[in-house]
């Protein structure tokens, strides 16, 4: 039996890896914060195992007695959102407690890395065409950090037998996201037929359903994808502006969409992406469109999700 490690267990991507990883026979040792209320939202499986860390605690792994471990996914990150991407004390916390964690991959001969990357690595691309050989010009503390992570795995892949395998992902949407996110808010006023403010909404722009990101994060460690960077988005960039309309239209909502209502800001995001090198390398591609999965995440949010329940995983 396959056993992994999954860092930051409770976000909503790992949490949809997490279920993918079960359904295929793998052992799941779930790294969380100690005392996490988030703990409840993890699937119920006799092969899920809770591990309690703090981020700067992962030197303790190495101490403990989990049998040969496969591979370790890497999604524990904090100030993902808002003003804490620009914050440096804490993103240079995110690198130090990533390198910790790699320390412990090749001492204890660990041989796969996967870590959570993204878009922001690339900074400001003016609506290019972006492949994993683009530049990383990163403008935020973010993106920088998650920069300085990826250069140093590629340096500790090339000095010890590790596959450092890097996913760059643009833009997700699921059950389980934060609320503040655009989708999130935006869906909850399109249901209340509130009027909601927005840029112009012009910038392209690429969303992912969240279990096509699943597979496809599953994939990289099955399908035995070569060391580097993997971009990982649905590859089909459209205006903004279009997901929200077409939100809006599959609601029936009542909502208005005033866009330009707030300005756009220094730095304007676009995301292009080529996915082709892991449609390659692991036999990968987007199966969900966003009409598809927007409809979906409605049902889910309508539902409650099975109002939350937390049914066994194992087969």
């Amino acid at each position: 039996m396959r056993r992994i490690i999954v860092t930051g267990a409770t976000s909503y991507i790992a949490i949809a890896l997490i279920k993918r990883l079960l359904a295929e026979g793998y052992l799941i040792y779930a790294v969380i914060r100690p005392g996490s209320a988030n703990r409840v939202k993890l699937p119920q499986s006799a092969r899920l195992h809770i591990l309690e860390l703090n981020m700067d605690q992962y030197f303790a792994l190495s101490t403990m007695e989990l049998g040969e471990i496969d591979a370790v996914y890497h999604f524990a990150w904090d100030g993902v959102r808002g003003q804490s991407r620009t914050d440096d004390a804490l993103q240079l916390n995110n690198i130090e407690c990533a390198k910790q964690l790699l320390e412990v991959v090749c001492q204890c001969k660990i041989p796969c890395f996967i870590g959570m990357g993204s878009q922001a690595e690339y900074g400001l691309t003016g609506g290019r065409l972006i492949t994993e050989d683009t530049p990383l010009n990163p403008v935020e503390s973010y993106g920088m950090a998650k920069k300085s992570i990826f250069l140093h795995g590629m340096e500790q892949a090339g000095r010890y037998e590790l596959n450092f395998v890097w996913a760059r992902i643009f833009s997700a949407y699921g059950y389980g996201e934060s609320p503040n996110t655009l989708i999130m808010s935006s869906l909850a006023k399109m249901l209340r037929g509130e009027d909601i403010k927005l840029s112009p909404c012009e910038h392209l722009w690429d969303y992912l359903y969240l279990e096509d990101l699943a597979e496809a994060l599953y994939l990289l460690y099955e399908a035995h994808c070569p060391t580097g960077a993997y971009n990982i988005s649905y590859g089909c960039p459209r205006p903004l502006k279009y997901y929200l309309e077409k939100m809006k239209e599959i609601f029936h909502s009542h909502s208005r969409l005033e866009f330009g209502a707030i300005p756009y800001g220094p730095n304007i995001v676009q995301m292009n992406p080529s996915i082709g090198k892991i449609q390659s390398a692991a036999l990968w591609s987007p199966k969900i469109d966003f009409e598809t999965g927007i409809q979906k995440l409605y049902e889910d949010v309508k539902n409650g999700y099975e109002k939350d329940k937390h049914i066994s995983t194992d087969l």
